[in-house]
């Protein structure tokens, strides 16, 4: 997060040399000086509009500070595979070992199931608000004209919906967790599902472009990706993309659940 920030903040900083190069006005060496002028710029709303893939939003989000949208970029870009990787060891490295027998005999195997998903939840929340402090830290250290009341509460802001999106990838880490007794396998299945999802997204985005329209209707509602734009809409109207999220991740852990509850471990 603190090197993804300081190259944004130097990626600022070259977006404001044009602008000012546009405006025929003195060029500046410290990133943020002219931050006023880029957001205003047709410069930043195309890149807004590359960010989330909402040219129907751009006109709210130039308005929101550009780390905190940089933020939230960054997490639901990167999340999805730490979330999996991290989830994917949950349960199968006991089962590998045995020790999962010897936790069997104090509790039921969906206590176990749900408390090792609830750790994964707490620890991916931890790193995703401590991802938020260092995106902080680096726009107050390397971008002048930072407001802090207004950078902060922006990201506060964004700091839930971050971690709604990773809901389903933790849960799919789960899930393949739950589905073999080798901690690397389950490794693999997990990363190599992410990026499918992302393949599965490019596929249904291109089918909205021809006749298998409707197919596309069919493949998004099913995939985290299918309700990223929705977690940029303002106000609370991101609150519906965020439930289905979760319920797409509850369904991994019970589809998973499905066939650990019935495993010889």
């Amino acid at each position: 997060s603190a090197g993804a920030s300081w190259l944004f903040v130097k990626i600022i900083g070259s977006m404001e040399h044009n602008v000012a190069r546009l405006l025929g006005v003195p060029t500046t060496r410290t990133p943020g000086a002219m931050l006023g002028e880029l957001v205003q710029s047709e410069v930043w709303r195309d890149a807004v509009v590359g960010m989330t893939g909402s040219p129907q939003l751009a006109a709210h989000l130039v308005t929101v500070p550009p780390m905190a949208l940089f933020y939230l970029w960054v997490a639901l870009l990167l999340t999805p595979f730490f979330s999996a990787s991290a989830s994917a060891e949950c349960v199968a490295i006991d089962v590998s070992t045995r020790a999962v027998r010897y936790e069997l005999l104090r509790t039921g195997r969906l206590e176990l199931v749900l408390g090792r998903f609830a750790g994964q939840l707490f620890l991916t929340g931890l790193g995703t608000t401590l991802s938020m402090v260092v995106v902080f830290a680096v726009a107050k250290g390397f971008l002048a004209g930072q407001s802090t009341w207004e950078l902060l509460p922006a990201l506060v802001g964004y700091l839930p919906r971050a971690f709604a999106f990773a809901v389903p990838f933790v849960a799919l880490g789960t899930a393949a967790s739950l589905l073999t007794a080798s901690a690397a396998w389950a490794r693999v299945m997990a990363l190599g599902a992410v990026a499918g999802s992302w393949i599965a997204l490019g596929f249904a985005r291109w089918l909205e472009t021809t006749e298998y329209a409707r197919l596309a209707d069919l493949i998004l509602p099913v995939l985290p990706q299918g309700w990223l734009r929705g977690l940029w809409e303002p106000g609370f109207e991101w609150t519906l993309s965020a439930l289905a999220c979760v319920a797409i991740g509850a369904s991994a852990v019970a589809l998973g659940y499905a066939r650990f509850w019935r495993r010889d471990v």
